[in-house]
């Protein structure tokens, strides 16, 4: 049974495999490995914290498997816990020390808490273990960057590259500094190196555009931004970058499209916002012009610029009052202003901007990344592909085998219980349907269309840190599209409303 789990779990098939390692966890609760090997099936369907929960039981039939730390490790990465992913890699670097992922994750987690020294101790320990590896140099140039040590930031990149000429790391690391430092030639070469070892590196596509964009290359900087985003549909700087360069060339409509996408993923993206209005207006939709520079306004009162387009959009309309009405606002500004209000009023050549950066007055500004903000490279076997059978998020009753189960073992009042939590979902009284599920469950803790219930009624109720850990018990128990569910879910947070 257990080489069919395992199976299962080789081809990909991770709902299969769960249901055979729940079987082996049956019949032989003792045995460490099929909680592991089931939270391995978790991980990979982005069951975080099913995982976790999987790994921790391994983890106390067997404290001295360090892959159960390492994924529990990886599981905490995946939801931003870097203390605890601390922890558990600290644990597997002691019973596995000669694996070097594990020390380089380890690096990474106290570079995510800005614990710099610890970090670049343990670079240090992967330096002198693999010195003839070019990663170790990687991290620890990562870290003086971190430190804001460009000079010895540049000098281990160096010395990575030295140890291996091919390694793409160390290749996108220094055609980066070369970047900063406006050689723009001779980082295109490098992020070309990089991408023939590697092509579908999006990220070094953007950053090679960035550079024909600075040396006036419009169309080879399309290209890449055009290969980017056919690799990651998604990508926000392609997006972006790529419309404002389609709006320098004037296809405004091609450009639309591309602030079309980032709104539809971030309406509250107000450059983007502003951008699309100005080609609403180049195009002859005022009206949808008017109501882009009418939300960006809202969101930034100060912003003359809006006014003075809004204006404009007003007055192509016919809007005479309107239009009178911002250049009013406008002009009184300026004059209490005293020496004048200095705005951004045309597209700014050579210029971009951070994607920390949030002055709407760069609107029309490229967008880089930041250093300190290039996302980290975790090393791990665990891949795979994630099952998404696209099942619909809706509450669900028990089948009938179980209410013949109950009734038959005259337990009627459970189902009773059950019917009557669901009946007050149904009703909108989500806290007494919340309530009623965990009166069930407290009767009988595997009861899945209970957890699976609960967990949606408290993904409605924005307890996203409730929901997933019910979600992820009613698909161990068989209910298997709650992990479609997690997947979408997993790494929401609830936020503050603005002030």
């Amino acid at each position: 049974m257990m080489n069919i789990a395992r199976n299962a779990l080789a081809y990909d098939d991770y709902v299969l495999s769960i249901s055979y390692f729940n079987l082996i966890i049956n019949y032989k609760p003792h045995l460490y490995e099929p909680y592991f090997y089931r939270g391995v099936a978790k991980f990979y369907l982005d069951d975080y914290s099913g995982a976790i929960l999987d790994c921790t039981e391994a983890i106390k039939r067997n404290p001295f498997f360090h892959n159960s730390y390492e994924l529990r490790g990886l599981a905490h990465i995946n939801k931003n816990e870097y203390s605890q992913a601390i922890h558990d890699y600290t644990k597997a670097t002691e019973l596995a020390p000669d694996i070097r992922p594990l020390w380089h994750n380890l690096t990474l987690c106290y570079m995510q808490l800005d614990s710099l020294n610890q970090a670049d101790s343990i670079s240090d320990i992967i330096i002198k273990k693999w010195s003839k590896h070019a990663d170790g140099y990687n991290i620890k140039a990562q870290i003086q960057m971190q430190k804001q040590d460009t000079a010895a930031a540049e000098a281990l990149i160096d010395k990575a590259l030295e140890t291996d000429k091919y390694n793409i790391n160390a290749l996108n690391a220094k055609a980066g500094i070369l970047m900063s430092h406006q050689q723009y030639e001779e980082a295109i070469k490098l992020y070309t190196e990089s991408l023939r070892l590697n092509p579908k590196q999006a990220g070094s596509l953007i950053n090679r555009a960035l550079c024909h964009y600075h040396l006036n290359k419009y169309y080879d900087a399309m290209n890449d931004y055009d290969q980017a985003l056919n690799l990651e549909p998604r990508n926000f700087i392609g997006h972006y970058n790529r419309g404002l360069l389609r709006a320098n060339v004037g296809a405004d409509n091609l450009a639309i499209e591309d602030f079309n996408f980032i709104l539809s993923i971030d309406p509250s993206d107000m450059m983007a916002t502003f951008n699309r209005a100005t080609l609403l207006e180049n195009i002859g939709d005022y009206q949808g012009a008017i109501q882009d520079y009418t939300t960006v306004i809202d969101e930034y009162p100060k912003f003359l610029y809006g006014y003075e387009r809004r204006a404009a959009a007003r007055r192509k309309m016919g809007d005479v009052a309107g239009a009178m009405k911002d250049e009013d606002h406008v002009l009184k500004e300026q004059i209490a202003q005293r020496y004048g209000y200095a705005t951004t009023t045309s597209r700014q050549k050579n210029k971009t901007r951070k994607k920390s950066e949030f002055n709407i007055e760069d609107y029309n500004k490229l967008v880089e990344e930041d250093n300190s903000e290039q996302e980290q490279t975790y090393e791990s076997e665990y891949r795979g592909k994630v099952q998404n059978r696209e099942q619909s998020a809706k509450l669900i009753l028990p089948t009938q085998n179980t209410y013949n189960i109950y009734r038959e073992a005259g337990r009627d009042s459970i189902l009773t219980c059950f019917e009557k939590a669901f009946q007050d979902a149904q009703e909108g009284n989500i806290t007494d349907a919340i309530e009623g599920f965990s009166k069930v469950l407290e009767i009988n803790d595997s009861f899945a269309e209970a957890y699976y219930n609960r967990g949606l009624l408290k993904l409605l109720s924005d307890d996203i840190a409730g929901a997933i850990p019910d979600l992820s018990k009613a698909g161990e128990l068989g209910i298997y599209q709650a992990y479609n569910i997690i997947k979408r879910n997993q790494n929401l947070k609830t936020s503050p409303k603005k002030q």
